[in-house]
């Protein structure tokens, strides 16, 4: 999966998939969902603290390659509730490194990810606390991929983002 292809593929298909054409047009500040919308971000980050478990590792190369992984073989690198905010604090790293030329998403152990820790998910009480973990999750792939915007656009973050769903 190309990150920046994906984006422009989901550009190019215009009509069917407005939503995401205006998400992704959007200046990269600020999140989709805020308070007006009955998100509270400390409150869902606090919550999925709760649902520890496995990590989103970052390492950043002299050469402006970064390579995120996924980390939670023992679940076949299920997301965890801490592996979301794990997630959502390597998107702001990335945001705010200007040596980066592109970032290689992986899973470890020769699985990319098998979704969410059901574990985690049972463990929600109620729809709206799974409705605003979606929204936190939105929040933080839709910066991901403004990212591969910003790099199209001015060239300081990569000159072609890669991801990867395999291991190294």
């Amino acid at each position: 999966m190309v990150l920046c292809a994906l984006r422009r593929q989901l550009l190019r298909s215009g009509s069917r998939c407005g939503t995401w054409t205006r998400l992704l047009q959007r200046p990269s500040s600020g999140c989709v969902y805020s308070s007006t919308d009955g998100f509270n971000h400390q409150e869902i980050r606090e919550k999925l603290q709760a649902f520890p478990g496995g990590s989103i590792d970052l390492l950043k190369q002299d050469s402006g390659i970064a390579v995120l992984t996924i980390n939670n073989p023992s679940r076949m690198n299920a997301f965890s509730g801490s592996m979301m905010v794990d997630l959502e604090e390597r998107v702001t790293q990335l945001e705010n490194w200007t040596g980066g030329k592109g970032l290689i998403v992986q899973g470890a152990a020769e699985t990319f990810c098998s979704g969410s820790d059901l574990n985690a998910v049972r463990a929600i009480s109620n729809p709206q606390d799974g409705m605003k973990m979606c929204m936190f999750m939105q929040n933080t792939l839709t910066r991901l991929l403004r990212n591969c915007h910003r790099c199209e656009a001015t060239e300081t973050f990569n000159t072609k983002c890669l991801s990867t769903l395999y291991g190294s």
